[in-house]
């Protein structure tokens, strides 16, 4: 069969028509690409390859991985944090549970009131509520054991915040809201025609509790302690507060003291990652595979209020009381005393008469230049990287899901990965990829910036993947057909309907930005010192009103945050629910 030319070139023209209409393609994948292997594979890529050399040699060797496994100075820090991890996840699903179940699912009294409460310790840094502990139960200067040895005339003090038990206290009322949230997310979602069908064949309520509610919710359960033990092994900021004065190490305390050392055992401490990395790689593995073996609910074809289990008098208060045990440490007493010695001239002489200023918040706010640059820092580093990461999120969500390329789905692999390597992990692979030639960017807002970016891209892309699912193809398709391209159906069609989700998302990446320190600890100078390793930085200089101040400072500017959020949403979805 003879092709004619015409036909030929008709079909090159074709060609070079399909490319060009996909050229901006072809540049965003690009720029993709490079993204998320400057930001994501070549930071791994360096603990990695430096956990294969020494430090003083710089050959390669396994020399790091033996000398942990064979000193016990370097196995007591993972075998304190598997047991603080352990214990924090079971005393946070232990009180989770039950706190969700009597928010959700009870006629408990309050129950608004503990739930926001509850929500108000998952939106605190957990370090600063570490702080209001020092400030409750230091052995001698804590408020409660001086109140306490001063009305008994004990001369041992009531508590001792330093020490592992101590620590899982902190760690273990910071975690709970983990479990509180997933739990109760399946409590509220799930449809009662199962519990109607065991009442109606005789089943008491707490029958149809423990053999319809509970099994059907289990899947949280377990969840929530995989998450929960992942927060006790990855958590820096409060052993490295209550455990490092009792010289009890643990995995990310041992990192930061090889950052100490002079010389640095940068290559030592990227060896030391790799474990805490594998365990939490496992447990997200663990979590993926109950998720997608169970579901969290039983969705029926009704909307139906969610029915309370009837408390009797006594238990309702009793239930009462047991929930608010999470808002009152967590919440309650650390602001309580973070406030008070704010307020005060000097702490040690407690809130009495006399002893009331406003000066550390004149100090803090005006007179300090360190801490006027750590506001501003916090503020442009968490909306930048806020930002960008949304952008990045978005973009690699919408490849993804529209599958627009071969191997979408390893991009989106790819900008998964930050959410199983710990905070503290990636600041290390950060620090050794990139205050280095070419790059030399220590001491720059872009490398606090490019590695808040990388650490909360997860939510971002699941934020984005989670809206674009939403989004019926067909409105791209249609707008493609009258000759639209893809840019621009994108820009002008997709991302106005994802409104409400892209301000959602932004606000979900810009808040833990803000109270973040684990990932910037290593990588901020003076010049890029945020708020959180300002707190942390004052704390050790033992200036615990400035500290106080500053962290009241911060407390504040987070709630704040969060009101808007919170307001900017419900605006958005009625504005969403009115338009359809």
């Amino acid at each position: 069969m003879t092709v004619s030319s015409g036909t030929l070139q008709e079909a090159a023209a074709t060609s070079r028509r399909a490319f060009f209409e996909r050229f901006p393609r072809y540049i965003v994948i690009a720029i993709v690409v490079a993204a998320l292997l400057l930001l994501i594979a070549h930071p791994l890529g360096w603990i990695v390859w430096n956990s294969l050399h020494d430090d003083k040699t710089q050959a390669l060797t396994l020399a790091n991985y033996q000398r942990i496994f064979s000193s016990m100075s370097l196995i007591q820090p993972m075998l304190n944090s598997l047991l603080l991890a352990s214990l924090v996840a079971l005393f946070s699903t232990l009180i989770g549970v039950p706190l969700a179940w009597l928010v959700s699912r009870s006629n408990m009294p309050f129950r608004g009131l503990v739930r926001a409460l509850t929500m108000a310790a998952f939106v605190t840094p957990s370090f600063v509520g570490a702080l209001g502990w020092i400030l409750l139960a230091a052995p001698r200067s804590g408020w409660l054991n001086t109140g306490f040895m001063y009305l008994t005339g004990s001369a041992e003090p009531l508590f001792n915040i330093y020490t592992l038990i101590g620590t899982i206290f902190v760690c273990t009322i910071y975690t709970v809201p983990y479990t509180f949230a997933l739990v109760s997310s399946a409590f509220d979602e799930m449809a009662v025609e199962l519990e109607d069908a065991a009442q109606t064949l005789g089943a008491g309520k707490w029958r149809t509790m423990m053999s319809i509610t509970i099994p059907l919710a289990s899947p949280a359960f377990l969840v929530g302690f995989i998450l929960s033990f992942i927060q006790g092994m990855t958590l820096f900021g409060v052993p490295a507060f209550l455990l490092t004065p009792a010289r009890i190490p643990v995995v990310t305390t041992q990192l930061a003291e090889f950052y100490q050392m002079f010389p640095p055992e940068i290559y030592l401490s990227a060896a030391y990652c790799m474990p805490l990395v594998l365990v939490t790689a496992v447990l997200f593995y663990v979590r993926k595979r109950i998720l997608g073996r169970k579901q969290f609910t039983t969705i029926g074809g009704k909307s139906r209020r969610t029915r309370l289990v009837e408390l009797g008098r006594g238990a309702r208060w009793i239930g009462f009381l047991f929930a608010m045990i999470v808002p009152v440490t967590a919440v309650i007493l650390p602001y309580a005393v973070l406030l008070l010695v704010s307020l005060s001239k000097a702490w040690g002489m407690g809130p009495v008469a006399g002893n009331f200023t406003l000066e550390w918040y004149r100090w803090a706010l005006i007179d300090n230049a360190e801490t006027k640059r750590a506001i501003v820092n916090s503020l442009v580093y968490a909306g930048i990287a806020a930002s960008f990461c949304m952008l990045l999120g978005v973009v690699v969500a919408y490849l993804s899901e529209r599958r627009l390329m071969r191997g979408a789905a390893v991009l989106g692999a790819l900008a998964t990965i930050p959410i199983i390597i710990p905070g503290i992990v990636l600041s290390v692979g950060y620090f050794s990829a990139y205050t280095r030639p070419p790059f030399n960017l220590y001491g720059s807002g872009i490398l606090v910036i490019a590695a808040f970016i990388a650490t909360f891209l997860p939510i971002a892309y699941s934020q984005g993947a989670a809206t674009i699912k939403g989004i019926s193809p067909d409105l791209e398709r249609a707008a493609r057909s009258v000759g639209a391209g893809e840019i621009r159906t994108f820009t002008r069609i997709t991302v106005p309907l994802m409104r409400a989700g892209l301000v959602s998302g932004w606000l979900l990446v810009f808040i833990p930005i803000i109270r973040e320190l684990s990932v910037a600890i290593f990588l901020v100078s003076p010049k890029t010192n945020v708020m959180t390793t300002l707190i942390y930085n004052f704390k050790d200089g033992g200036r615990y009103e400035a500290v106080a101040a500053t962290s009241i400072v911060l407390l504040a500017g987070t709630i704040v945050i969060v009101l808007l959020a919170r307001l900017l949403v419900g605006q958005g979805s009625r504005r969403t629910s009115n338009s359809v």
